[in-house]
């Protein structure tokens, strides 16, 4: 086999797997939930999340509480609907007794 066929099919399958691997990621998908608000103050943390999967309060609290615990003493997560004001949950931490979920 000539060495321009070779190349031609090994630059061929390069571009293919790049085409098929771009496709594949495509876009982001959205975001599950979002932090609104964040206040802190003598080391206590505020901070209010949005999310249509309520019933993912604790793992969410995880991910927000994990960085920021050996700063603070309390961290509490209030959960509201997407789109609403009304509290569905919050999440309590403390180095004490880990999460707490209280349930609206």
């Amino acid at each position: 086999m000539r060495p321009q066929v070779i190349a031609f099919v090994i630059a061929g399958m390069l571009t293919g797997g790049l085409a098929w691997m771009a496709a594949s990621l495509g876009p982001e998908p959205a975001p599950r939930w979002s932090v609104t608000r964040r206040v802190s103050a003598h080391r206590a943390l505020v901070m209010d999340v949005q999310t249509a999967h309520p019933e993912d309060a604790v793992a969410i609290a995880r991910q927000l509480c994990g960085p920021e615990s050996a700063r603070f003493d309390e961290i509490l997560v209030f959960f509201y609907g997407a789109g609403s004001h009304d509290m569905l949950r919050r999440v309590q931490w403390t180095p004490q007794q880990g999460f707490v979920e209280d349930v609206y």
